[in-house]
């Protein structure tokens, strides 16, 4: 036998300890690797169903104000669909059903006489314009906010 047999035949068990050693550290960490992998994929699959949960609820959230929005809009818009005799001109006030040309330039003179109209009777004021005109136009018309 030569040097390095021999060494192999002496330390042979010391050899195989460490190879054993370096194995089982190998399949620790393969192991612990697997483990950690697991553990992140199921706070990985947590993470997509609170995110799921979160999109769900945001288009709930929304459909809710887009109801809400939709609500005050119309209640908005009817009243944007009114006919501000504060603000309006004489081509605006001549679409009141009752209202000619003449009668809308008497509003005009009117509210700049006194400041605008204070409540919607006030147009009563104005010559021609009585409770049965008054009751067909009422609906039409504002004296704003």
């Amino acid at each position: 036998m030569n040097n390095f047999d021999n060494f192999l035949y002496k330390y042979r068990f010391l050899i195989g300890g460490g190879l054993i050693l370096i194995i089982l550290g190998g399949l620790g960490v393969i192991g612990y690797n697997k483990y950690y992998r697991g553990v992140k994929t199921k706070e990985n699959a947590e993470l997509a169903e609170l995110k799921a949960q979160n999109e769900l609820l945001r288009q709930q959230l929304s459909g809710q104000a887009q109801q809400v929005a939709g609500a005050s809009t119309s209640s908005a818009e009817s009243q944007s669909d009114k006919i501000n005799i504060n603000t309006a001109n004489a081509t605006e006030l001549d679409k009141i059903p009752g209202i000619g040309p003449a009668r809308a330039a008497d509003i005009i003179t009117y509210r700049e006489s006194r400041g605008g109209f204070k409540s919607l009777e006030e147009i009563k004021n104005i010559k021609g314009i009585g409770d049965k005109t008054f009751e067909s136009m009422k609906d039409l018309i504002t004296v704003g906010e």
